[in-house]
C-alpha cells in the first residue's frame, strides 16, 4: 500500500495542483533572476542585489556605476516584467478562446487583433512623422488597429446568433488575411528600406522596448484581464459542456462570449501593441497546461498565466543573449518551439483517433 503522502500528488488532488503551484512559482524567482543576470553585459549576481536594495529598499551603495543602474533597472528589468505578464496574458486568452469557440486549435489572434495592430502599424510607419518614433506612438497606432479589427471581425461573425462560433472563426480568419495583405502591401511600396526593415521587426516581435514609462498599460492590462477569466472560470466549465447544456444550467452564453471576447481583445492588444507580434504563446501552453491538470478552467487559467509567463521570458533570454550583443526576434523562438509542438499535437490527435 503507498504511504498517504503520494495521495496528495494524484493528477486531480489539490495537492497535486497546490505543488505545481509552488514548483511555478520558484521557476519563475529563478528565471527572473537569470533574465536580469544573462545578456550582452555581464554583471555581477551581487551587484544586482545590490542596485535591487538601492531602488526597492532605498539602501544606496556609492560604488554602483550609472551605466550598470541603467543596464539593471532601466532595460532588463521592465522587460523581464513583460515577459511575464505577456506571457502569461497571451496563454490565457488562448485558453479563453479555445473555451468560447469550442475549438482547441485557435488562439487570441483569431479574432484578427494583431493583424489590425500589424497593418496600422505598417501604416505609420509608412506615412512617418514624429508620433510614430514618440514614446507611445506605435502603442496608440496598434491599438487603433487592434480596436478596429476586433469592431471589423464582430460585425461580420455576427456573434450571438446561431452557428456563431464558426462564424467567428472564420470571420478572423478572413480579416486577418485581408489586414496581413495590405501590412505586406505598405512593406513592398515604401522606398525606404528602413520602413521595410523596422515593420518586419514588429511583425517578428520584440521586448527590447520595455521601459518603466510604457510598461504599466501591457502590465496591468494583462493581470486584470487574467484576474476577471479566473474569478468567472466556472462559466468556461460550463461552456465546454456545449452551449445548450450550459444554457439549461443557468449560463447566459451569449453575453460572456461577448464579454470574452472583448476582454481578451484588451488583453492581446495591450500586448501586442507592447511587444508586436508573438505567435504561438496562446496556443501551446494550454495545451501543456491540460496535459498537467486536465481541462478544469479554475486551474488552466492560474497556471497558464505562470507558465505562460516562465516560457516567453526565456524565450526573450535566448532572442537577446544566443548571437549577443546583436538581439534576434522573439517570434523566431517562439515560433521554433511552437511549430514542432502543432506537429506532434496533430500527430498525437490522429494516433488517438485510430485507437
Amino acid at each position: 500500500m503507498k504511504p498517504k503522502f503520494f495521495h496528495l500528488f494524484k493528477h486531480n488532488s489539490k495537492g497535486y495542483f497546490a505543488f505545481l503551484i509552488v514548483g511555478i512559482c520558484l521557476l519563475i524567482l529563478v528565471s527572473v533572476i537569470a533574465g536580469l543576470l544573462l545578456g550582452s553585459a555581464n554583471v555581477p549576481s551581487s551587484v544586482i542585489w545590490d542596485i535591487i536594495k538601492q531602488k526597492l529598499f532605498d539602501i544606496p551603495n556609492d560604488q554602483l556605476q550609472q551605466t550598470t543602474i541603467s543596464i539593471i533597472w532601466d532595460l532588463r528589468f521592465p522587460r523581464v516584467l513583460l515577459a511575464l505578464a505577456a506571457g502569461g496574458g497571451l496563454a490565457v486568452a488562448g485558453a479563453a478562446m479555445q473555451a468560447v469557440t469550442q475549438n482547441i486549435m485557435v488562439d487570441p489572434y483569431i479574432l484578427g487583433v494583431s493583424s489590425g495592430a500589424s497593418a496600422m502599424v505598417s501604416l505609420a510607419y509608412f506615412i512617418g512623422g514624429s508620433l510614430i518614433y514618440s514614446q507611445y506612438g506605435v502603442s496608440l497606432f496598434a491599438m487603433t488597429g487592434a480596436i478596429g479589427a476586433l469592431i471589423l471581425v464582430y460585425i461580420i461573425g455576427a456573434v450571438g446568433s446561431a452557428g456563431s462560433n464558426s462564424r467567428l472563426v472564420l470571420a478572423g480568419m478572413t480579416v486577418s488575411v485581408v489586414l496581413n495583405a495590405f501590412c505586406y502591401f505598405f512593406m513592398s511600396i515604401s522606398p525606404n528600406p528602413n520602413v521595410s526593415r523596422n515593420i518586419m521587426s514588429w511583425l517578428m516581435g520584440s521586448l527590447a522596448a520595455a521601459r518603466w514609462g510604457n510598461l504599466p498599460i501591457p502590465f496591468f492590462g494583462s493581470l486584470a484581464g487574467t484576474a476577471y477569466l479566473i474569478l468567472t472560470a466556472r462559466a468556461y466549465n460550463l461552456l465546454s459542456l456545449g452551449d445548450e447544456t450550459a444554457t439549461s444550467l443557468g449560463l447566459n452564453v451569449n453575453q460572456i462570449k461577448k464579454v470574452t471576447i472583448v476582454v481578451v481583445s484588451v488583453i492581446t492588444g495591450f500586448i501586442v501593441a507592447a511587444g508586436g507580434m508573438i505567435g504561438f504563446v496562446g496556443f501551446i501552453i494550454p495545451h501543456i497546461v491540460r496535459l498537467l491538470v486536465g481541462a478544469d478552467h479554475r486551474k488552466l487559467f492560474p497556471l497558464s498565466f505562470l507558465i505562460g509567463g516562465v516560457f516567453l521570458l526565456w524565450m526573450d533570454i535566448l532572442a537577446r543573449t544566443i548571437l549577443a550583443p546583436k538581439e534576434l526576434p522573439i517570434g523566431i523562438f517562439t515560433a521554433m518551439f511552437g511549430g514542432p509542438f502543432f506537429v506532434w499535437l496533430i500527430y498525437r490527435k490522429n494516433t488517438y483517433k485510430k485507437n
